[in-house]
């Protein structure tokens, strides 16, 4: 390495939406030679032996260590962007323990930072993961959700977060489906035991989406720009409370016009029930359903789940995809008893259920199925109608 080479550093904040407080500072490269900034990429670039670059590593990371132990940051996670190359040699992973543990930080206040699309998962790899993760470091995927990411990968590393790509966040902001998404691979993520950050967090349209996915931390200059010394709690929580409010008054908002549309779909929905178990035909049952602005079809199963007959569709809320799916749209004799609708219904006879949001197969669209057990003619059947409206599964 060059003796001319200046290595700074700058700490950002990554902050819990729960606790109200910034839990972690990852350590970002500020380097210069002769008062000439130059990027981490540009300083990388220059190390093309793979002892060279991995000697650049330890030295950022030393580096990083000694300011951050310095700062006192107490109760706070170190993130520390570390080369796959480094990991990928147990030797040059248990100097990267050396150091931490030198600086006089804690190894289980460092978190390692890991490009999601720079991991290979190759024995030597693993090695160096597994030692360091013996001394107490926490490992981070990052940029997850950028180029072809797999979350076999993912899986296989066990980390202890997972770092959203930014432009995952930009794709949500701007597209409903993306947005839908997200919350849904955060939730993938807590399955697999995984804390979720949200990357390029920088506008309040971001800041709204990030809060909406229901991820754990975030990060981003709507929070905290890189700094030597970065803002503190008392500049961040103004912000993001502000945003936060605003979230939960839109919330409520929503939740109220959820509820008084759901009951305007229980009223019709019990209405019907009524109609076919004092003998009306489902045709004439199912009007007072069809006629409601927000519902597709109404549908009939047996006890075993096999629909009996065609939907009853309501002629609105057309998909101009229809034709695309036409294959899909006769059910009749379709077995949906694996659907948690059906499951539910059987299990709790005359109690209304509203199963959770789903991608219909019959014409590919988000919706709710309400649905409840009744007899007809002695016979149990599961009355279902498919419902655009989001919403959590629950009894009703």
């Amino acid at each position: 390495m060059r003796d001319s080479l200046l290595l700074n550093s700058h700490f950002q904040p990554i902050y819990s939406l729960a606790h109200r407080r910034t839990v972690g500072m990852e350590a970002l490269l500020r380097a210069s030679e002769k008062e000439v900034s130059l990027s981490p990429l540009e300083v990388y670039q220059r190390y093309i032996r793979r002892d060279e670059r991995v000697a650049m590593d330890l030295a950022v990371c030393a580096a990083h260590c000694q300011r951050f132990a310095a700062a006192g940051h107490a109760q706070r996670w170190l993130f520390l962007n570390v080369d796959a190359m480094t990991l990928s040699d147990p030797d040059y992973a248990d100097q990267l323990g050396a150091l931490i543990t030198e600086s006089g930080i804690a190894p289980q206040s460092v978190v390692l930072e890991v490009l999601e699309q720079a991991i290979e998962l190759d024995a030597r790899l693993l090695e160096g993961v597994a030692l360091l993760r013996e001394q107490g470091c926490l490992l981070a995927i990052d940029d997850f959700g950028v180029g072809h990411s797999n979350i076999d990968r993912v899986c296989s590393l066990e980390p202890d977060f997972v770092k959203f790509d930014r432009h995952l966040l930009r794709s949500a902001v701007t597209q409903q489906r993306t947005r839908t998404l997200l919350s849904r691979l955060v939730r993938l993520m807590h399955e697999i035991g995984a804390l979720v950050v949200v990357e390029g967090v920088e506008s309040d349209s971001d800041v709204v989406v990030a809060l909406d996915s229901g991820c754990d931390l975030v990060q981003g200059y709507y929070v905290a720009r890189p700094a030597a010394v970065p803002d503190s709690d008392q500049l961040i929580t103004p912000r993001l409370d502000a945003k936060w409010d605003e979230l939960m008054n839109r919330e409520l908002l929503r939740r109220k016009l959820n509820r008084r549309q759901m009951e305007l779909s229980r009223q019709a929905f019990v209405q019907t029930a009524i109609a076919l178990m004092q003998g009306s035909e489902f045709e004439v049952a199912a009007k007072p359903m069809l006629q409601l602005p927000d519902v597709i079809r109404c549908f009939l199963l047996d006890q075993e789940g096999r629909q009996q007959g065609r939907n009853l569709n309501s002629g609105r809320n057309g998909n101009g995809d229809n034709l695309r799916f036409s294959p899909l749209e006769d059910t009749t004799g379709a077995v949906w008893s694996r659907r948690a609708y059906f499951q539910h219904a059987i299990d709790q006879p005359g109690v209304l259920y509203m199963s959770e949001p789903y991608l219909s197969m019959t014409d590919t669209r988000i919706c709710v199925t309400l649905s409840m057990a009744i007899e007809i003619d002695e016979v149990q059947h599961v009355l279902c109608s498919d419902v655009l409206m989001p919403g959590a599964g629950r009894s009703l």
